[in-house]
């Protein structure tokens, strides 16, 4: 039997055709649980096919085993195991009777990511989940895995096409905790799952909210609009204010879709940094020769921290904004 991971009460080892009757017979008494959530099969084509690809460079399944008595307490599916630069599987999960509910699935996935990531030499592991499936999700949450988004329709189990979370955990950690740029006291990080409360407790001035929205309705264009991605500015670790990028398919220029900094940290040159770390991140963009952005007439303070970073009104609008080019090829020594 190949182990690949041990732990204190568990161990992960590949499948072998000497578990099935003890899989077949847990596996139906499992069924229930697990059904509303996957498909399970257990006709004998199926299971011959199950545990014919349990070991192969595009499949890993696997089983989260009891130290003590050898008993099988759980599965763990890798599957489409994508080598490039994908370096990516997607993981299938869950746990055997009668050994549910007592922590032993959890134990295996934290025994996962050092066999995924090391001996696969795997980047990203995918696990995606029916949004109503909460002891899932928070298993997930609890294991590491971050929310990347939904999709719709995703699979069809249960005689219908059910939307699924997507969930994903990344050999070099979590990418909230890396800073994409950075610019005196302040840094950009992605929204995640985790925080994005914080960022859409940012609120600007009263007098402000003529030229901005909220921050909820800018996360929304991000989500649902299709040409924004969103960022958090941090400062000593406190979110402090918001901005979204993107990228014009017509002329390939990076737009700066608006800065807000929180009412509360005004007045600390937290804007013109936070300029400046846009400015930074966009221009490590691929192919990124320009950056705009736009703003509204009236707003003086925009215009005069757009400029003193270097934008340039060109003449342009943008509906009723004014719309500011920054030039950022490099030039030849």
């Amino acid at each position: 039997m190949s182990e690949v991971a041990r732990g204190g009460r568990v161990h992960l080892r590949h499948a072998t055709v000497a578990d099935r009757e003890p899989f077949v017979a847990s596996l139906v008494k499992s069924r229930r649980h697990v059904e509303p959530w996957v498909t399970v099969l257990i006709d004998d084509a199926t299971i011959d096919a199950w545990f014919a690809s349990a070991d192969r460079a595009e499949q890993q399944r696997l089983f989260v085993v009891r130290n003590d008595d050898g008993a099988l307490a759980g599965v763990l599916n890798l599957s489409q195991i994508f080598r490039g630069p994908f370096a990516n599987a997607y993981l299938g999960y869950h746990a055997l009777v009668p050994h549910m509910g007592k922590g032993y699935l959890r134990e295996g996935l934290d025994l996962l990511p050092g066999y995924a990531f090391g001996e696969l030499a795997l980047h990203r592991l995918n696990a995606n989940v029916q949004p109503a499936n909460v002891r899932s999700i928070e298993l997930l949450r609890g294991a590491g895995f971050r929310l990347e988004g939904v999709s719709p329709s995703y699979l069809h189990i249960g005689g219908a096409w059910r939307d699924h979370q997507s969930w994903v955990l990344l050999a070099d950690g979590t990418p909230e905790e890396h800073a994409l740029a950075s610019s005196g006291p302040v840094s950009l990080h992605r929204v995640t799952s985790g925080g994005w409360r914080d960022v859409v407790a940012v609120q600007v001035r009263r007098d402000q909210r003529g030229w901005v929205s909220d921050v909820a309705t800018y996360l929304t264009l991000c989500r649902y609009g299709g040409s924004w991605s969103p960022l958090a500015i941090v400062a000593a670790d406190e979110v402090v204010g918001f901005a979204m990028w993107g990228r014009d398919p017509g002329d390939g220029s990076y737009w700066i879709g608006g800065i807000s900094i929180d009412r509360r940290r005004q007045g600390e040159g937290l804007g013109t940094a936070a300029i400046a770390a846009m400015v930074g991140f966009l221009r490590t963009m691929p192919g990124c020769r320009q950056i705009a952005l736009s703003y509204r007439p009236d707003n003086e303070a925009a215009a005069h921290a757009y400029a003193g970073a270097g934008f340039v009104a060109t003449g342009e609008v943008d509906g009723d904004e004014v719309v500011a080019r920054l030039d950022v090829r490099r030039r030849k020594a």
